[in-house]
């Protein structure tokens, strides 16, 4: 366990821990209350409310295990290794994109979104095959374009329509809000490679930029829906109520928060400990190089 999970996820005795073929996963306690909270409607009666909180955890869970195995599993194929550990109101695949070239972690990154988007298609022609309408109808609302259902449409049941409903919305919406350039989503990592790759060491610094920009555009855009009952701009609903406000104004935030600690520290702040430690520490093979005065 290294200091990076025990301070998102410290182990608990309430930990669950199974292996997907031999990628360890760690569920933490938060996970579970998290995805509850989220999904909590009170203004369903009580069987409505059990029935329905536990589809919405059977969707996130496999959702998110989905797109965490999808970072892990392209990381795998350029030689990296990574388990997956699902906390509070996400997960992550620890490990998966230590890799030594840009263009695959780049790659590590776009899988886990590119897993979920496989997801929904495969579940997405399942609905279609059952009722074509209703399924072109949720893909719809997902983005607020009208789409009118026939008079010989057949509805299903409700449970059927909040499980086809939500499992295209954590899939497919989540999935593009994660392709954002925030820190620290999926779409933000690749930021900052990108403004690495052409800025070096001020790449961080531009990354955390477009982050705040981004993530603090959203917040408003959402707190703009939630006054108005509808979204500023057409068809970029952000669902009109508190959390996505809230959520990007986190993003935002932490971005900042970031931004400062860079800038008070330099550039070269991930490399400190790098530095700190001894040539034998940092490469376990610096006694081949004849270049210590021991061996002369």
């Amino acid at each position: 366990m290294n200091l990076f999970e025990n301070s998102l996820a410290p182990p608990t005795r309430f930990d669950v821990n199974f292996k997907l073929g031999d990628i360890p996963v760690r569920i933490h306690p938060y996970f579970w209350l998290g995805t509850l909270l989220l999904g909590l409607d009170l203004n369903q009666p009580a069987l409505d409310i059990f029935t329905h909180l536990l589809a919405w955890v059977v969707i996130v869970f496999v959702s998110i295990l989905v797109h965490e195995l999808g970072h892990v599993l392209m990381g795998r194929y350029f030689g990296s290794s990574g388990h997956i550990i699902l906390m509070g109101l996400g997960g992550l695949a620890v490990g998966s994109s230590d890799l030594p070239l840009r263009r695959q972690r780049i790659a590590v990154y776009l899988a886990g979104p590119g897993a979920g988007f496989l997801l929904a298609l495969i579940i997405g022609i399942g609905f279609w095959i059952y009722n074509p309408p209703i399924t072109l109808f949720i893909l719809g609302s997902l983005f607020h374009v009208p789409v009118r259902l026939g008079l010989d449409t057949q509805i299903p049941p409700d449970l059927v329509l909040f499980i086809m409903s939500n499992v295209l919305f954590v899939n497919v919406f989540w999935g593009l809000v994660n392709l954002l350039p925030i820190w620290p989503l999926d779409g933000g990592q690749v930021c900052r490679e990108i403004c690495e790759h052409h800025r070096r060491r001020e790449g961080m610094t531009i990354s955390l930029r477009i982050s705040v920009f981004t993530a603090g555009a959203f917040a408003v855009l959402a707190l703009i829906e939630l006054a108005n009952k509808k979204p500023l701009i057409p068809y970029l609903s952000l669902g009109g109520s508190f959390f996505p406000v809230l959520f990007f104004g986190i993003l935002a935030l932490n971005s900042w928060q970031l931004l400062q600690f860079i800038r008070r520290v330099g550039p070269d702040w991930d490399q400190e400990e790098e530095r700190q430690r001894a040539p034998w520490e940092r490469d376990a093979d610096w006694w081949k190089g004849g270049g210590d005065s021991w061996r002369d």
